[in-house]
């Protein structure tokens, strides 16, 4: 083996050579480590996903309904939000909620100040003076009995007479007798009459002031809820107690859309099916639409909801209970039809693809009403004609 000697330089020559060297042997290096190594796989290409088909259907014949679906929730007839006519503190409560009361019931009072003591003075005032006004009374009753006997006297005086000076003073005494019968049914109680009258007005006037700080039963009933406490102050005409009468229950549904509404009528027939009660369909009847007056008594003049009345039967119902309600709007039968999926709409254009000997086509169709799976096809298509769906 020959050797050759390589010169060995200083300074700069020396690192640059070094530097020559180290890269020569990291080129042969990797040079050795490619040739060593088997070349990379080709990956195999994914396919394309197959194209999905599109559903097909058939035009059909048959029968539609269209229905429309609210649901509602049990309340009363007469419920009222009961509210104060004046602001002022709550001084007391005297029902709890679910507890039955009697009409005329005070419910719930405000602080009344002095108006109570003046409440009962003006009653004193008004008794005393009815007591002095029935005295009176009593007392020309009387005087007028008294004469009318005094008259009845001179009368049988005058009949009896025997001779012409009796007759002459049973005479004077019968005109004596009708000047007092006269004057004793002439006399009035006008001023009895008066103070009493003065009485009650100062009675009524303080018992309207005390009426404002009261809460009264409207009708016999249930209290359904009570949204103040002793001590808290109230605005006038914002509600603090709700009574409602559990006695007669109707089915309302709020919320309902203008263009629902416009669908429905009053004495319609509805199915109703209460969640407590599955696969149990009860009928019931439209009685109310939102903006129509409210029910004779009713707090309200107008509300937004659908009133329903029905007949429960054996069916355990109770207030609050929710219900699906089922409004049939129209029939039809022996019409053709096609499934929602099946109708194409673009740029106001109601449209279906048929399909024929492999071609497909456009065809505008004429829709007439409508199910929740079904759709009423008026002109456009055939019975049994094939429709490519979306």
């Amino acid at each position: 083996m020959l050797f050759h000697r390589i010169p060995i330089r200083t300074g700069a020559g020396r690192i640059a050579a070094s530097g020559a060297l180290v890269a020569l042997m990291l080129l042969v290096a990797g040079c050795g480590a490619f040739a060593g190594e088997p070349p990379a796989p080709t990956p195999t290409p994914i396919p394309p996903l197959p194209a999905l088909e599109k559903p097909k259907y058939t035009v059909k014949r048959g029968r539609i309904v269209e229905q429309l679906q609210l649901s509602g929730r049990v309340a009363a007839v007469k419920e009222d939000a009961l509210s104060f006519t004046r602001a002022g503190n709550v001084a007391r409560i005297l029902v709890r909620p679910d507890e039955t009361v009697k009409k005329g019931r005070i419910l719930v009072e405000l602080q009344q100040g002095e108006s109570l003591n003046q409440l009962k003075q003006a009653q004193v005032r008004l008794d005393q003076a009815e007591l002095a006004l029935r005295r009176g009374q009593e007392q020309q009753k009387a005087n007028v009995t008294r004469a009318e006997l005094d008259l009845e006297e001179a009368e049988v005086m005058l009949d009896a007479a025997a001779n012409e000076t009796e007759r002459k003073l049973a005479d004077i005494a019968v005109r004596r007798a009708k000047i007092n019968l006269a004057e004793a049914k002439a006399v009035t109680n006008a001023d009895l009459e008066k103070q009493v009258d003065q009485a009650r007005l100062d009675f009524e006037r303080i018992q309207e002031t005390v009426d404002a700080g009261r809460l009264y039963a409207p009708y016999a009933g249930v209290v359904a809820g009570v949204s103040a406490a002793p001590g808290d102050p109230v605005e006038a005409y914002k509600p603090v107690l709700t009574v409602l009468d559990p006695a007669n229950r109707e089915l309302r549904v709020e919320n309902v859309l203008s263009t629902d509404v416009a669908k429905l009528s009053t004495n319609q027939e509805v199915d109703i099916n209460f969640s407590r009660h599955e696969g149990q369909t009860v009928k019931g009847v439209i009685e109310r639409l939102p903006g129509d007056p409210a029910q004779p008594g009713s707090g309200a003049q107008t509300d937004n909801s659908v009133h329903i009345s029905f007949d429960p039967g054996e069916l355990e119902v109770e207030i609050g209970d929710l219900a699906a309600v089922v409004v049939t709007l129209r029939k039809k039968e022996n019409i053709l039809y096609l499934p929602p999926q099946a109708i194409r709409t673009f740029q106001g254009r109601r449209f279906v693809v048929t399909e024929a000997d492999g071609r497909q086509r456009r065809v505008d169709v004429e829709l007439g009403i409508a199910s929740g799976d079904q759709v009423e096809v008026i002109e456009g298509v055939t019975e049994g004609q094939v429709v490519i769906g979306q």
